[in-house]
This record gives C-alpha cells, structure tokens and sequence, in this order.
C-alpha cells in the first residue's frame, strides 16, 4: 500500500561555504550574544529554511498547418534541461530581529559585488524523502545564481504572535533529477 503524502517530506540545507566569510564574521558576534542553540550563521540559517518550490517543467509542442489547413502539433524539439524553468524559491521564517533577512540580504550583496570573481553560488541539492525519512529522490540545481530577495514587510500594529517569511529567488543553468529509491533499501 502507498501512504499519501502527508508524511512525505524534503531535506535542504546550504552547503559549507555558502554564506561568505565576511557575512558570517559581521553576524557571529549578534549570534553569540543571544541565547541560541546554533554555533554558526549556518546553523541558524538552516533552521529558518521553511519551503523550497522546485523548477516546473512545461513541455511545448511545435505546430504545422497541414492539408486543407489542419493543425497538428508534435513534441518539441527544446531539449529537455531547457523545458525546466530554472527559477526556485527559497521560503524563510523571519526571525527575531529580522536577523535572518538581513543575513541573506548581506551574501546576496556579496554574491552580487563585482569584486566576487565566483560567477555563480554552491549547486543545491533538495532531497525529498517518504514518511520514514529515507531519501526517495534527489535534485541538485547547479550553477545557481541568486536573484531576488522579498521586500521586508514590517508595521507597529503587526504585533500578533503570526510567522512571518520572506522568499529568496534563485534561477539555475542544470537540473539533475536523481532517483535514490532502490530495491532492497
């Protein structure tokens, strides 16, 4: 019997090395101050991460005008890493302070900066697993570039105890679709 998906769930952390040295040394010091569980700007970073929406793939087709002007369409000839979209976002919880936001607004600076030879930032991988927490399927997104961070939305009289987010944008060049799910494990 399959079970639905409500137990299902993902695995998504930022690589070693994601947030620059220079972010993580302005940020350290507020994180050491506060009483936390997290040892670095990673660790905190991590644990705000709250939903990953994965690249759609939309298949076109291709048309020709035939006989007495019949339309009849094929698959399209794009190849198939190109049928991906290739943006995703990244869902946070806003915590206190904003910390986070401004953390991930200073490395999207940083990434950014034409001083910053890297062109682009870590290839990401989300992992999505089934209700025992086995990895089921993987997706690396590589050569991701950061795009977009979400406006900060904030007001005196939003003082309700909600969960607040902020999304940051990223597209990717290649979309590797792994599938871990193997007889006998």
């Amino acid at each position: 019997m399959i079970l639905n998906s409500k137990g299902s769930n993902f695995y998504f952390v930022f690589p070693k090395g994601f947030f620059p040295d220079s972010v993580t040394e302005k940020y350290l010091p507020y994180l050491k101050r506060t009483p936390s569980p997290y040892e670095t700007i990673a660790q905190m970073m991590n644990s705000s991460l709250q939903a990953v929406s994965l690249p759609q793939l939309q298949s076109g087709t291709a048309e020709q005008t035939r006989y007495l002007g019949k339309k009849q369409r094929y698959k399209s000839s794009v190849p198939i890493q190109d049928l991906f979209s290739q943006d995703f976002t990244v869902t946070f919880k806003l915590l206190d302070g904003y910390i986070n936001y401004f953390v991930m607004l200073d490395t999207l600076l940083w990434y950014l900066d034409f001083k910053n030879p890297a062109q682009y930032s870590y290839d990401l991988v989300v992992r999505l697993t089934d209700n025992n927490g086995n990895i089921v399927t993987s997706v690396s997104l590589k050569n991701t570039i950061l795009t977009t961070i979400s406006e900060l939305s904030i007001s005196y009289t939003s003082n309700s105890p909600e969960t607040q987010t902020f999304t940051l944008s990223f597209s990717c060049n290649f979309i590797e679709i792994l599938l871990e799910a193997k007889e006998g494990v």
